[in-house]
């Protein structure tokens, strides 16, 4: 880390930033991406189920989908089989996306952290408020697509930085759409268009529910979705996602209607409680989805089967650094954090959203 003159006057001591720092995130980087995981109930999931998988770079991320099964038939004695090939097997493309946060640091706390140990202390203390902002930066553009931006934007798009233009991750809302058979809001999902290929479609189910519903009907629509979803091969949903109210609301209807609390899973580190097969989880970062705003007026719950969506990530570029550079304008130095991935999903149909739930149900009997 330091180097020392020998047997010359003065003596020299030369800190090695990019050495440092390289150590230092290197050591972290599994407690890194574990921290932000933990962080975010989504990140989480993802991390668990491992689902959280690395790719050898290349032009996009490349997923394969199976939408057609191979015809099957009976025969008997010398009857001719069938021979026809299957046509049922595509791709699904999704862009990378980049993020970076920089690492800086000034000539006065160089000289105020002059030791050797104190730079070590500095640099992990740049890891950790970089990593703060990684865990705020992920959730929100998950969530709430664009509209991190301004909140007129939308948050089924997603995140387009201000300074140039460049895109973020796929928000949740765009892989798991409200308007899955729409040929105008983002229909193009993967590289396939969800008008044509009805096949790539997801579930959505808008509430109906009013002030003259009693609990139940909310329970019934809750099981709507999530039986909606479950169909097919692959199981049910695992994992529910929805904003604070909807959360707290649907507690409440459980403790209305079998007067008790919902079970829950004390390993998780965030709050929970299990609807039939799947935790429920919420987020603060929720969008109401059927108002496309980040200002709450409706509820919204994803219906996710964790083997159906992932979140991808460059191999070579998981949280690496680069090396300390010093700008001619700025007595200091700049190193940044880099990740490269996207948020990806192979089988539409088994994923749902949940909107327009009203947020001052009182269920009166």
């Amino acid at each position: 880390m330091s180097t020392y003159g020998a047997g010359t006057a003065p003596s020299q001591n030369t800190i090695n930033y990019d050495a440092i720092l390289g150590t230092s995130l290197f050591n972290y980087r599994r407690t890194l991406t574990d921290n932000i995981s933990k962080s975010n109930p989504f990140f989480y999931k993802i991390q668990e189920n491992g689902m959280y998988e690395d790719e050898d770079g290349g032009v996009a991320i490349q997923i394969p989908l199976m939408y057609g099964l191979s015809k099957a038939d009976t025969y008997n004695g010398y009857d001719v089989l069938n021979t026809d090939p299957t046509d049922g097997i595509t791709n699904a493309f999704f862009n990378w996306a980049q993020i970076a946060v920089p690492i800086s640091i000034s000539r006065l706390e160089e000289r105020q952290n002059a030791q050797a140990h104190r730079i070590v202390d500095l640099i992990k203390s740049k890891i950790a408020q970089a990593e703060i902002g990684i865990k705020q930066f992920f959730a929100q553009q998950l969530m709430q697509g664009n509209a991190t931006v301004s909140s007129s934007n939308n948050v089924y798009d997603p995140y387009s930085s201000p300074a140039n233009g460049s895109t973020g991750l796929n928000p949740l809302l765009l892989l798991v759409s409200n308007a899955p058979t729409s040929s105008t809001q983002q229909p193009t999902v993967g590289n396939i268009n969800q008008s044509t290929a009805t096949w790539w479609r997801n579930q959505a189910l808008d509430s109906a529910l009013t002030s003259s519903n009693k609990a139940t009907d909310f329970l019934l629509e809750a099981d709507k979705i999530y039986n909606n979803c479950s169909k097919g091969p692959g199981g049910p949903p695992d994992f529910i996602l929805c904003d604070q109210g909807t959360y707290q609301l649907w507690r409440a209807v459980y403790y209305n209607v079998y007067r008790r609390l919902a079970d829950e899973d004390k390993n998780y580190p965030f709050e929970n409680f299990r609807f039939n097969r799947a935790l429920v989880m919420w987020d603060e970062f929720m969008p109401d989805t059927y108002s496309n705003s980040t200002t709450i007026t409706y509820g919204s719950a994803f219906f996710f089967n964790s083997k159906f969506i992932q979140v991808k990530y460059d191999k070579e570029t998981n949280f690496v650094n680069t090396p300390f550079q010093k700008p001619v304008n700025q007595d200091a130095k700049v190193a940044h954090i880099l990740w490269m991935g996207q948020t990806c999903i192979n089988n539409r149909r088994k994923l749902g959203i949940w909107e327009k739930i009203p947020t001052s149900l009182t269920f009166a009997q």
